[in-house]
């Protein structure tokens, strides 16, 4: 089927799709407002700011489509093959992505509110500047992603998986990361003011100039990461394992570190809890 086909059928107020071989088809700026493309073979398609509100993609093969600009509000993509999708800046808003599979998908400043992510595989994809605002990430895999400037503020981290993610200047404030693993993942610069982290795996992260103002680390492992030059004012640092951490003009006023564990960890030009400047 073709697209001057599709496009006259659902003129004529037909909407169901399921199973059609797609692939490659332009459909660049359509209307396809509640259509159903169920199963459907859309590899290789140019939906570029296509109408898809409502739509029903579910178990969908998109793998190198392109969508930028689409509006997805609503849509359903449980279990849709999204690998090396171009979504740049689109609207994603309440669009189930349960189990669907964006690995390597440039989803560059799109916008994740309120989307239903859990158990999808996000793997080595670019999300620079996406909205995840109080987002559940519940079992989603992100080795590898690139999430560099991304909004995470409030978003639920429950057995995600974060090897070698990149967070570099990205707002995790006021997320529940507890017992998280961040493997590999570089957090420079990151905002994680009042975050749950406690009993979280850093061990070796690079938290360098991040902010970490009220967070719970407590029981956290910290073993060998770099805190230089982080804002850790109030922070929960109880039973926390800082051995070897480098926390070189790091600001710990006002923490607690009660049990923590700081054997060669360095705190030079850091500002203790009490207030006062080490050597």
């Amino acid at each position: 089927m073709d697209a001057a086909e599709l496009l006259n059928r659902y003129g004529t107020g037909v909407r169901d799709f399921s199973g059609v071989d797609l692939r490659r088809i332009s459909l660049s700026r359509a209307d396809l407002y509640q259509i159903c493309l169920k199963d459907a073979i859309l590899s290789g398609a140019s939906l570029t700011d296509a109408d898809l509100r409502g739509a029903d993609l579910s178990k969908t093969d998109l793998v190198g489509a392109r969508l930028n600009g689409a509006s997805l509000v609503g849509a359903s993509l449980y279990g849709a093959d999204l690998t090396q999708v171009e979504m740049r800046s689109t609207d994603l808003y309440r669009v189930d992505l349960r189990q669907a599979c964006l690995k390597g998908a440039d989803l560059y400043e799109s916008d994740f509110r309120e989307v239903n992510l859990e158990g999808a595989n996000l793997c080595e994809a670019s999300l620079r500047g996406a909205n995840f605002r109080q987002v559940k990430l519940d079992q989603v895999k992100l080795h590898d992603a690139d999430l560099r400037g991304a909004d995470l503020r409030g978003a639920s981290w429950m057995g995600v998986e974060l090897i070698r993610a990149y967070f570099e200047e990205a707002n995790l404030s006021y997320a529940n990361m507890g017992g998280v693993s961040f493997e590999g993942a570089n957090l420079q610069k990151a905002n994680m003011t009042c975050s749950v982290l406690t009993g979280a795996n850093l061990t070796e992260v690079n938290l360098m100039g991040a902010s970490l103002k009220g967070t719970k680390l407590d029981q956290a492992n910290l073993y060998g990461a770099n805190l230089s030059n982080a804002d850790l004012t109030q922070a929960d640092l109880k039973m926390a394992d800082l051995t070897s951490a480098d926390l070189s003009y790091a600001n710990l006023t006002g923490a607690d570190v009660w049990g923590a564990h700081m054997t060669a960890a360095n705190l030079h030009g850091a500002i203790l809890p009490d207030g006062t400047r080490h050597d």
